[in-house]
């Protein structure tokens, strides 16, 4: 599962009866296939306020300023999404990923005791049907990323070392020796083998742990891998590379097939600015990707070091969402219904019932015709989303007024018994 990474503060902007479905253009053979224009979105007028979730401890009342200051056009609360007490934080805290084995086995991953220029020191919390709890951590400075298939099967990355909790105790492992210029950034478990992507200052890698042994798969690259999902016998890992002389970054999707199989890199469409950020596998046909484009083309040394850092310029630009979805044959650009925003997490029960969060706490739904949009939570960012096996329920995670020095964690569920709101 991948750790979310910082977004600059954005206004999302949705239309409450907004509904989209087809495709853009993919690219299934010619080289540079471009995407189709985007469907026109409509605003509306702010409605009569909605219930807030339940006032839980230290949870500030819901609002609809962004964290920029800017005021965002309403999106329906939905009742469905209720907060959830989570185990208490210290300050400037925040939940950036989240996974679920069951209705009473899930685990959040953070940070807390941060500050504005400080993460903080990473934290884990665990679900057992009835309240969330921390887990005690070994020393780790991450998280850079985690996963889990079980009560017995937990990684956890973190900034250069790896820690498997095996149900009695946690075994800490430093795949690159005493090296510190190396950053682990998600890990993807599946059937005892866990697959870890990250970077140094040669570019992006993957590496594969089994059995307490660690191997490169893949050396250093040019491209920032930010996401990875390991199910089926199939690998995909997602992110961003340098468009041609550094005229700023386009998405980009690795594919492995078998176990010592090598990566094959997969052709999309030419986004400029565009960047995936989490991706979910429902079969090897059946695959998502979301991330954001940023306006002005983002900055092309986060996909290739050798580009000019244009940080400082990039970070203030606005971004639009991105969703990619894999067929089987090729990636097409979908239109969701967000006309501003930068989405984060990805979650799935089926093909026909797809759930992506992002900014300001919206989330979206796929019911295999039409994208709808709901609001979560009143404010806030929800970082990363889970579907609850043997259910249709969501575990939803993320901060109130992130990378602050009053940073506030939560922790969401959304209630998906009877009929499912927005079709």
């Amino acid at each position: 599962m991948k750790i979310a990474q910082r977004a600059a503060a954005l206004v999302v902007c949705v239309s409450l009866a907004a509904a989209c479905s087809g495709e853009r253009d993919g690219a299934s053979g010619d080289a540079g296939a471009k995407a189709s224009p985007t469907h026109a979105l409509s605003t509306v007028a702010p409605p009569p306020a909605a219930p807030s979730p339940a006032p839980q401890k230290n949870s500030p009342p819901a609002d609809t300023s962004s964290e920029s200051g800017e005021k965002s056009t309403w999106v329906a609360l939905s009742p469905r999404w209720k907060q959830v007490r989570s185990a208490p934080l210290r300050d400037a805290s925040r939940l950036v990923d989240v996974v679920a084995t069951g209705p009473d086995a899930a685990w959040a991953v953070g940070f807390h005791d941060g500050a504005e220029d400080d993460e903080g020191r990473p934290v884990m919390q665990r679900w057992n049907g009835r309240t969330w709890s921390k887990v005690a951590l070994p020393p780790l400075s991450g998280p850079g990323g985690f996963d889990a298939t079980g009560p017995d099967d937990i990684w956890f990355a973190g900034d250069a070392e790896v820690a498997h909790w095996d149900g009695r105790r946690w075994a800490v492992h430093r795949p690159f020796g005493i090296a510190e210029d190396k950053h682990f950034s998600d890990v993807s478990v599946h059937n005892g083998r866990a697959l870890l992507i990250g970077s140094d200052a040669s570019g992006s890698f993957i590496v594969s742990g089994e059995d307490g042994k660690f191997a490169f798969q893949f050396p250093g690259r040019a491209g920032a891998f930010h996401a990875i999902s390991h199910r089926a016998g199939h690998a995909w890992v997602v992110g961003a590379k340098s468009r041609e002389s550094c005229a700023g970054l386009t998405p980009m999707v690795l594919h492995s097939r078998q176990k010592h199989s090598s990566w094959e890199e997969l052709r999309l469409p030419d986004i400029p600015g565009g960047s995936l950020r989490a991706v979910t596998q429902i079969s090897p046909t059946d695959v998502w990707a979301v991330g954001e484009i940023t306006n002005g083309g983002g900055n092309a040394h986060e996909g290739d070091p050798s580009c000019p850092d244009t940080y400082e310029t990039a970070e203030d630009q606005p971004t639009t969402p991105l969703v990619l979805h894999w067929d089987g044959r090729a990636w097409r650009q979908m239109t969701v219904p967000p006309a501003k925003g930068s989405l984060t997490g990805v979650t799935a029960f089926g093909p026909d019932d797809v759930w992506v969060s992002g900014h300001e706490s919206v989330v979206l739904h796929f019911n295999g015709r039409k994208w709808t949009a709901e609001s979560a939570f009143g404010r806030g960012t929800v970082k990363a989303i889970a579907a609850i096996p043997g259910t249709k329920d969501l575990w939803a995670v993320g901060a109130i007024d992130e990378w602050t020095d009053e940073g506030e964690d939560f922790v969401l569920r959304r209630d998906g018994r009877g009929p499912r709101d927005g079709g």
